[in-house]
């Protein structure tokens, strides 16, 4: 099994670089070089931007793949060189997409495959929508299908499109974490909010704190997503990825604190107020984060058996604190955390006065 890894040295397509590895597939990255302590041995690295159509050609020239994985499209063009570049070269092209996409807010909590793709709020999850829907195509056969003969079911449209000679996947990944992230509402890829409980610092939870979210361990969503690479029933479908365990953004917090060892100084402060006061956060909030939402596992288990992830958030938060120990440079203030949560809370108690 040959298979690409367009990045690879990330927070998700790290893990799934190791699990794949783990399997005994025949690993190849695709990357600016920028970061070579990240590349592991038994890796090969194909040094290229992938916004650079001609020298991604040339550094791919008489290779070719099985699976072809891509965590680095966030619009639409860039779906679409793809096509140009991968066509021909690979059985499998997997766009990591992001459950953000599905319609916020939902009519039902549950959240399956089937829940309309749909997000008024954030423009990152409208761009990752249009970058399916590139795959997909208004002019694909499924989507004929639907316009045409309505009678037919979804699963017959999907067959259409798996007969297609560009073969897809579609995978959508929900706040996935690793080591050095501390995951939280106004960033993750850092130790910022680790720093403000440390320091004694309030923090800003939207809304009261109630909201479930659901927070996935890398290491879990790479063993679904390894899973369904070279599958030829896996072509045309959709899939979420998530941890199976609910969590409220209060208790969230409170594990983290937990594991600093400190009681977090919690401010609740609606999801509005964030908005009008930061549009760019509200827009995460208001799109994603502030909603609650449970997501059904059940059509990734059925194709992927082995899925059945491990990693409560208590572990993998002590994970990341454990490997922030090792790295004490990085366990610094993030600034621009800062700054925004300071100037909600200003605004905030300025509003109640």
């Amino acid at each position: 099994m040959k298979v690409l890894f367009i990045g690879g040295t990330g927070n998700i397509s790290s893990a799934c670089t190791d699990e794949a590895l783990r399997r005994g597939y025949e690993v190849f990255h695709l990357n600016r070089g920028t970061h070579p302590e990240r590349e592991k041995p038994g890796v090969r690295t194909l040094k290229a931007d992938i916004r650079d159509t001609q020298a991604v050609k040339a550094a791919l020239s008489g290779l070719r793949f099985d699976s072809v994985v891509q965590f680095l499209a966030f619009r639409p063009e860039h779906v679409k060189a793809d096509i140009e570049i991968f066509d021909g070269i690979t059985d499998q092209y997997v766009l990591i997409s992001t459950c953000s996409a599905y319609r916020k807010p939902s009519l039902t909590p549950v959240i399956t495959e089937e829940t309309p793709l749909e997000n008024p709020f954030w423009e990152y999850s409208r761009l990752k929508i249009a970058c399916e829907r590139v795959l997909e195509g208004s002019d694909t056969a499924a989507d004929k299908v639907r316009d045409e003969e309505k009678a037919r079911t979804e699963e017959k449209a999907r067959d259409e499109v798996r007969r297609r000679s560009f073969s897809y996947t579609i995978v959508r990944p929900s706040h996935t974490y690793d080591n050095g992230w501390i995951p939280g509402c106004f960033g993750s890829a850092s130790y910022g909010l680790a720093w403000r409980m440390l320091n004694g610092l309030e923090v800003v939870v939207p809304g009261d704190g109630q909201s479930l979210w659901t927070l996935t361990h890398a290491s879990d969503f790479a063993v679904g997503l390894v899973g369904l690479l070279g599958k030829r029933e896996a072509l045309g479908q959709a899939f979420h990825i998530t941890s199976d365990e609910h969590l409220t953004w209060d208790a969230i917090h409170s594990i983290i604190g937990t594991a600093l060892g400190v009681q977090p100084k919690i401010v609740h402060i609606t999801s509005d107020f964030i908005a009008k006061v930061l549009p760019e956060r509200g827009a995460g909030l208001l799109g994603d984060k502030a909603v609650s939402v449970l997501f059904d596992n059940s059509k990734i288990r059925r194709f992927v058996p082995e899925f059945a992830p491990r990693i409560s958030f208590a572990e993998g938060i002590r994970r990341s604190l454990a490997w922030f120990d090792a790295h004490p440079e990085l366990e610094v203030p993030d600034k621009a955390m800062n700054a925004d949560m300071d100037a909600i809370l200003e605004r905030w108690r300025l509003c109640a006065q």
